[in-house]
C-alpha cells in the first residue's frame, strides 16, 4: 500500500490546479455540476487550513477584503487597470490623485486575496474579477451589499439577542429598521432615491441573460391548453410585476394569447400602461395584502415577491390569492429560489441571511415551501427546477 505524504498531497493539488485552469467553458454553463465542483474545492481548502488560521484569515478578516475592494472601486483604481496592462502605484496615483502609500497598503490586501495580480514591486494588473467590477451593474451590487445591507448585517447579532433569538417577522421593526433609525428598506429608498437606483441597476444586471420562467415551466401544456375559451377568461395574473417586463415577454408568444393577461402592482410601480395596452395587457392597481379581485384565473404568478417577506406576511399574501382560486382549475406559480433541504450552497445560504437582514425575508428550502403553502390550504404539485442553479418555478393548487 502506497503511503500518503505531505509532498505527494501537494503535488496532487498542484496537478489539479493545472487541470482546473484548462477547464472548458461548458462547466460554467452547467451550474449544478459547477456548484458540486466548487463545494469540493471549498472542502479541500478547509481540510488543508488550520482552524485557527481559518478563524482569523476567513472569519475575523472577511469584511476587510470587501472594504479594500470598496475603496479601490470608489477611488477609480480599477479603471486605471482596465486595459489589462501592468500599472504601478505611481501610475494609479497620477490618474486618481490617491496617495501612493495608501494605494500600496490597499493593494496589499487585494493582491493577497487574488482580486488584483501583483506583477512586481508596487506593480499591479487586473484579473477577470477586476474586469467584472468595471461593469456599473456589478459594481452597484457591491455598493448595495456593502453600503445598504452592511449596517443591518452588523446590527443583526445584537438585534437577535435583544429579541430572544427569534426569526424576525415584522419589516417595520426588523433588523434593518433597527439599524436605520426605524426606516425599512422601502422607506429608505423613498428618502434617499439614489440607493434605489443603485439597487435597480444591480437587479437589472443580475437578471441579464437569465432564462425566462417559461423556459423552465411548460406554460403551453400546463396553462394555455386548459384555459377556458371565453372572452372574459383570465389566463395569467402577474401579481407585483412592476412595469410588466415578465408579462410582456409572455405576451410576445402567440400561443400564450388564449385568455386575458393582467398585470397588478401599486399605482406608482405600474409604469407606462400605454405600452401594456398595445400588447393587450390590462394594468390593474392592486396591493397584494388585500383580497384578490380577479376570481378564477387560470394562473396567479409571483416573481421574486415572497422572498422579500417573512412567513407571517407570506401567509397573508397567499391567503388573499388562494381565496380567488378555483378548485381543480386555478394554479399558483411562484418564480422563486428553492434551496435544497441539505447541503445548501454558499450563494443560497448567504442570500438567505441577506434577506433576513434587509427585509425580514427568506430564501426557502423545498420543505419550507411545502410547509408555507400547506399552511394556507395550498398543495405543491411540482417544483420545476432550472438546469442553471437554485431558481425554480413552484406550481401549486388548492388542496383537496
Amino acid at each position: 500500500m502506497t503511503s500518503i505524504t505531505r509532498e505527494s498531497v501537494v503535488q496532487s493539488i498542484e496537478a489539479i490546479l493545472v487541470e482546473a485552469k484548462n477547464l472548458s467553458d461548458d462547466i460554467f454553463e452547467d451550474q449544478i455540476r459547477l456548484q458540486s465542483f466548487q463545494r469540493q474545492v471549498f472542502r479541500l481548502k478547509n481540510d488543508t487550513t488550520a482552524p485557527l488560521e481559518r478563524i482569523f484569515g476567513e472569519i475575523c478578516f472577511q469584511p476587510h477584503q470587501s472594504t479594500a475592494v470598496r475603496i479601490a472601486l470608489e477611488g477609480g483604481w480599477f479603471q486605471v487597470l482596465a486595459d489589462g496592462k501592468p500599472k504601478t502605484a505611481h501610475d494609479i496615483s497620477f490618474a486618481t490623485g490617491a496617495e501612493v502609500q495608501l494605494i500600496v497598503r490597499i493593494m496589499m490586501v487585494l493582491t493577497a486575496t487574488d482580486v488584483v495580480i501583483e506583477q512586481g514591486y508596487q506593480t499591479y494588473r487586473a484579473t477577470p474579477l477586476t474586469q467584472i467590477l468595471l461593469d456599473p451593474g456589478w459594481a452597484n451590487g457591491l455598493r448595495h451589499f456593502f453600503d445598504h445591507c452592511g449596517p443591518s448585517l452588523i446590527n443583526l447579532p445584537g438585534y437577535l439577542k435583544q429579541n430572544g433569538y427569534k426569526v424576525p417577522q415584522n419589516v417595520m421593526t426588523g433588523p434593518f429598521a433597527d439599524a436605520w433609525g426605524g426606516r425599512n428598506t422601502w422607506a429608505l429608498y423613498d428618502a434617499e432615491p439614489w440607493r434605489g437606483k443603485i439597487f435597480n441597476s444591480f437587479m437589472t444586471k443580475w437578471k441579464e441573460g437569465t432564462k425566462v420562467w417559461t423556459d423552465t415551466y411548460p406554460a403551453n401544456v400546463r396553462l394555455c391548453s386548459s384555459c377556458e375559451k371565453s372572452d372574459d377568461a383570465v389566463l395569467l395574473v402577474d401579481i407585483g410585476g412592476g412595469s410588466g417586463h415578465v408579462v410582456l415577454d409572455f405576451a410576445k408568444e402567440p400561443s400564450n394569447r388564449v385568455g386575458r393577461l393582467i398585470l397588478q402592482d401599486l399605482p406608482a410601480a405600474l409604469g407606462d400602461t400605454d405600452t401594456l395596452k398595445n400588447h393587450g395587457i390590462e394594468a390593474m392597481p392592486y396591493d397584494f395584502f388585500t383580497p384578490q379581485p380577479v376570481k378564477g384565473a387560470k394562473a396567479y404568478y409571483f416573481r421574486g415577491i415572497l422572498h422579500d417577506w417573512p412567513d407571517r406576511a407570506c401567509r397573508e399574501i397567499l391567503s388573499n390569492t388562494a381565496t380567488a382560486m378555483r378548485k381543480g382549475y386555478s394554479k399558483l406559480l411562484l418564480d422563486e429560489m428553492v434551496l435544497p433541504d441539505t447541503n445548501v450552497p454558499p450563494k443560497g445560504a448567504l442570500l438567505d441571511l441577506s434577506m433576513m437582514a434587509l427585509e425580514t425575508g427568506a430564501e426557502r428550502t423545498s420543505e419550507q415551501w411545502h410547509q408555507l403553502l400547506g399552511s394556507v390550504g395550498l398543495r405543491i404539485e411540482k417544483i420545476w427546477s432550472t438546469d442553471y442553479g437554485l431558481e425554480a418555478v413552484i406550481e401549486a393548487v388548492l388542496d383537496a
